[in-house]
């Protein structure tokens, strides 16, 4: 199917008044939401989402952004960084032509640049890196996002990662990632002459569900069962 159809598809797997396990998917164009429930609670990563044109250029929506906040937190850190900050942030001159996880089902974080860490920022850098790692988990219902900023908190946010690749311009071509042992954020708007964007929120342990599915089958289909 050629993308510029812009269709779009919606899929229900399992029963949602059942006891078992169930799950919806929304996938197309720049779209690819994925959302398993259980008793024990819901989970939507992977998570990711486009924009073409990442800046609409005329008609009634001349300006609109529809990543803007995803782009301007996290060009407002790289460039409040001093440079020697900045010199272990930024990894490329050049940015990468896509997000560097791709669509692979399982994400690699060894494939993200170290970056600079959390601990090694300014009150104000840490406050920016927070508003943008946040401003993924918002795209969860509150209780979810609120567990996974728990989780950091708990591991310790210095375990939070930035990296940058690209000029630092408005319309400049660049890529962003942000890493912790359990969380993977990527970001680029390089491919036409930086004006289409892609994002993408990654969950290490909670990606398609996975640990619900399993403690539901141990805790429902185990030995004793």
């Amino acid at each position: 199917m050629p993308r510029a159809a812009d269709r779009y598809w919606v899929r229900l797997l399992g029963d949602p008044d059942g006891d078992a396990p169930w799950g919806w998917r929304m996938n197309g164009h720049h779209l690819a939401v994925h959302v398993v429930v259980t008793a024990a609670g819901i989970r939507v990563t992977p998570h990711f989402v486009g924009a073409e044109p990442a800046r609409v250029a005329d008609g009634p929506q001349a300006g609109r952004r529809l990543l803007g906040p995803e782009e301007d937190l996290a060009r407002e850190l790289v460039t409040d960084l001093d440079a020697g900050r900045r010199a272990r942030a930024v990894f490329a001159a050049a940015p990468p032509d896509d997000i560097l996880t791709r669509d692979d089902p399982f994400a690699d974080p060894d494939l993200l640049p170290p970056g600079l860490p959390h601990g090694d920022m300014t009150p104000d850098q840490q406050r920016l890196l927070t508003r943008l790692v946040r401003r993924y988990l918002d795209r969860a219902p509150a209780a979810y996002a609120e567990q996974c900023w728990s989780g950091l908190a708990a591991r310790g946010l210095d375990t939070l990662a930035f990296a940058w690749a690209g000029g630092r311009a408005p319309g400049d071509r660049h890529y962003y990632c942000v890493r912790a042992p359990d969380l993977l954020i990527e970001y680029d708007n390089t491919q036409d002459d930086g004006n289409h964007a892609h994002s993408v929120w990654r969950h290490l342990r909670h990606d398609w569900g996975t640990d619900l599915l399993r403690a539901h089958y141990t805790d429902r289909h185990g030995p004793e069962h």
